[in-house]
Order: C-alpha cells, then structure tokens, then sequence
C-alpha cells in the first residue's frame, strides 16, 4: 500500500512540476506573477477535446492544441504584459491584469463548452498491474512523459546556450540586455515554454480525471507554491518541490481526504516561510532585493 500511494504520488508530483517550470519560467525572468497561466491550462484540455472531436486525430489534435496554447500564452505577453513592462508598472499591476485575463478566457470558455466536467477518453481506463503496485494507462503516460519532460528541460536549461540564456536573464535582465541579447524574444519565449508545459500538464490530468473551466487558478496556485517553496530564481527547486507536493497531498487524500489537500499544501508554505523564506534551494539576499 505504501508503494501504491508513494507512487500515485510521484506522478501527480510530476504533473505539478510541470505546472510549477510552466510559472516559473516566467516568474524567474520577468517577476510576474503570472496567474493567466490558469486560462491556458483551462482551455488546452477544451480545444483538444474539440479537435479529437471533430475527427483530426490524436497527433494532429495535440499539435494543433499545443500551437493555440503557445501562441495564446506569447501574446499575453505581447499585449499586455510587454507593455506594462514599458509603463515601469508595479508588480501588483501586472498580477491583476493577469488576473484579468483568467477571468476573461474562463468565461469565453464556459460560453462556448458549458461548465460540465469532462474526460479526454473513452469508456473505463485499462489497469496495469507492476509488482503489486496498480497504475491505469492515463497514469503510466502521465509519469513517463512528465518525468521525460522533466529531465530534457533542466538538461537544456544547463547544457544549451538558450537555457543558459534564461538563467542569466532571470538573474539580471538589464545587464545582458546591455550585452546586446534581444529581451524582447527572450521574454517571448519565457511565456512560448510557459504555454507548452502548462498544457502538457492539462492534457496529461484532463486525460486521467477529467476537465471543468474553473481548474485553472487552483493549479496555478499550487504552482506558486512549489515555485516559493523550491526557490526563488531556481528552476530545479519548484521540479523537487512539485514532486514533494504531490506525494504529500497523495498521501493526504489517501489518509484523510482530498478536501485537505490544498489546506495541507498551504500549511507547508507558511512552515517554509516562517523557517526558510528563502525555499529548498533559494538563497538569502538583502530585504531590498527579494
């Protein structure tokens, strides 16, 4: 039983380390607290949903979904945070705009598909049996592809010079837009990747347990937290983080029950900030520059 659990956590854990790369790769970068990544994680399972619907195919479907997902994501970017950005707004400003945009595509979203909850496949999902420990097919290519994207992303974020990029901008924008790399397009695709590993992420759990609009904002939520809690300016302490999280909020809704899961989640944060503001891998700097 304990297997059973450590695992069915694992690969939720991995689902919310993408969620938690998804927000930020943003965050590290630009400081926006980007909340409108809930609306891209709200609709990806819709539009794949519609697309497999309408008979494209399973490849064609997800490909589509994922070119909507990234380009919507970039031009939230382009239109409103990117501007902002030039005003010299207050962070606070671009957390309501975000926010605004959520509200937005959720209800764009309800308009068009209803507020029913809805699952990607068809029928009971088949159960495979690995030494005692019970996964379903959904699970199985949720862990693989979670724990694939995983390990590709921080092996290009170290070893190739877009990554090594990133990780610079995150530590100081101005000066290497002095060094003459164009911010512009390095912020875009902060927000392209933030697309890409937010609907992988909804596809992969819309997959498993279904979809409804109004998940967005919890995930993103929880996203924070593992964003928080693994570090500021680290990209590999919200991936531990996640996995953390997703075994202690599995271990929650086996023991007790899945309405503690986000009080839990939340508990975790305020021991953190309370003994380790600075998270799992974050360092401590002065009060002005946090």
């Amino acid at each position: 039983m304990i297997m059973q659990i450590l695992i069915n956590g694992t690969i939720q854990g991995l689902l919310i380390a993408l969620l938690a790369i998804g927000f930020s790769i943003v965050y590290n970068s630009t400081g926006i607290l980007y909340i409108a990544q809930g609306a891209i994680y709200a609709l990806s399972p819709f539009l794949l949903f519609s697309f497999m619907k309408f008979g494209l195919g399973i490849p064609f479907a997800i490909i589509l979904t994922f070119i909507i997902t990234i380009f919507l994501s970039m031009s939230f970017e382009k239109i409103n945070h990117w501007p902002l950005y030039k005003k010299e707004v207050s962070p606070l400003i671009h957390l309501i705009s975000s926010l605004g945009i959520y509200i937005i595509v959720v209800q764009v979203i309800v308009i068009i598909w209803g507020n029913e909850t809805k699952v990607l496949r068809i029928g009971v999902d088949t159960t495979c049996n690995l030494m005692g420990v019970i996964l379903t097919r959904s699970q199985i290519i949720g862990g693989l592809t979670g724990l694939s994207l995983v390990i590709l992303f921080l092996i290009w974020l170290k070893k190739s010079n877009t990554g090594l990029t990133l990780i610079a901008l995150s530590d100081n924008p101005i000066q290497l837009s002095l060094l003459g790399y164009d911010i512009i397009k390095l912020r875009l695709l902060t927000f392209g990747l933030s697309g890409f590993f937010t609907a992988t992420a909804a596809s992969l759990t819309a997959l498993d347990v279904g979809f409804d609009p109004q998940g967005g904002l919890n995930v993103v939520l929880i996203a924070i937290v593992a964003t928080i809690i693994g570090g500021k300016g680290s990209f590999v302490g919200p991936v531990i983080c996640g996995v953390l999280l997703g075994i202690i909020r599995s271990q929650v809704a086996w023991y007790t029950s899945a309405r503690w899961e986000d009080a839990l989640t939340f508990l975790v944060l305020v021991l953190f900030l309370f003994f380790r503001p600075q998270g799992i891998l974050g360092s401590k700097g002065r009060i002005e520059s946090l």
